[in-house]
């Protein structure tokens, strides 16, 4: 101990005798040598006044000019005691470990993080917890109340004019207004009558438009039923300007002999029965010819006797 303790003083007076800046130099061997910058260590090869500096690995810092061949470790963040995944933004300086979101040190060391207080209703928070601090809850003054978890206090309602409070506010809840049951009665009648205004209105206006439609039906109605008079004459005068200029004709001989039914020749039905036509019992005609029978009737049969 004492051995250190003289080797310190030598050294400092040492550096006092050389003058070398304490923040970026040492003293070796009598003479002033150069440190590595932040975020680097220095290494075993180099000079003093040349040295050979390598910067800090992951998950390493250094915050100061240093002679020293390795950097620091990063403060390692467990996330199983509640805190937040840490990002090494710089090798330089040293990595706090934050709390997560609704969590806060449960001491000034940090070691783990504890769940913020929750502040019930009929409080409210008047400060908000951060990774360092808890939250932190007051009372609902008189006049103002919170219904529901970590909000803050809020003024109770006040009715407005025409409306009274049904339920008083506490300080976990708000005022109830509501109308007087006479104005709603009044409320009630004035909507009835504007209503019953409006159907008259459109009742009224829909009567006179069917008398306007009404009246214009009757006056078509009257001029359809002048107009088949004047037809019924027309008509009548010209059926009889016809008959007398019509001249009656002679029926032709050909006309008459195509007018006559003709005559069924029994003897022509008589040789095509004899042909293998057979009559069934409905009066038609079954004519087989090559193993096939075809039903005629009574007409069909004539017509192909006539034909032939």
């Amino acid at each position: 101990m004492h051995l250190l303790l003289m080797m310190f003083v030598l050294t400092a007076t040492a550096s006092a005798e050389l003058n070398c800046d304490p923040l970026t130099q040492y003293a070796k061997d009598g003479e002033c040598c150069k440190m590595c910058p932040p975020g680097t260590s220095m290494s075993n090869i180099g000079s003093c006044q040349e040295p050979q500096c390598q910067e800090c690995q992951e998950n390493e810092y250094q915050d100061k000019y240093t002679s020293e061949p390795k950097c620091q470790r990063q403060e390692y963040c467990d996330k199983n005691r509640n805190f937040e995944r840490p990002v090494h933004q710089s090798k330089k300086e040293r990595t706090t470990c934050k709390c997560k979101k609704g969590f806060h040190c449960s001491s000034p060391s940090c070691i783990i993080c504890v769940p913020h207080k929750t502040c019930k209703p009929g409080e409210g928070v008047h400060f908000k917890g951060n990774h360092t601090h808890d939250t932190v809850c007051q009372k609902c003054p008189d006049g103002m109340f919170s219904n529901s978890e970590n909000s803050i206090c809020q003024k109770l309602t006040e009715c407005a004019d025409g409306y009274t409070v049904k339920v008083k506010g506490t300080d976990t809840s708000d005022n109830v207004c509501e109308i007087p049951l006479r104005q709603h009665l009044v409320l009630i009648v004035v909507c009835v009558f504007i209503s019953l205004t409006i159907i008259v209105g459109i009742t009224v206006y829909l009567c006179k438009g069917d008398a306007r439609r009404k009246g214009c039906v009757e006056a078509c109605r009257e001029d359809e039923q002048e107009l088949p008079r004047e037809a019924n004459a027309l008509m009548v005068t010209q059926e009889e300007t016809e008959k007398e200029l019509t001249i009656p004709e002679q029926p032709s001989t050909q006309e008459e002999g195509a007018s006559r039914t003709p005559e069924e020749n029994e003897d022509e039905l008589s040789t095509e029965l004899s042909a293998g036509v057979i009559i069934t019992d409905n009066g038609n005609y079954v004519v087989q010819e090559n193993g096939k029978a075809d039903i005629l009737s009574r007409q069909e049969s004539q017509t192909q006797t006539y034909t032939d």
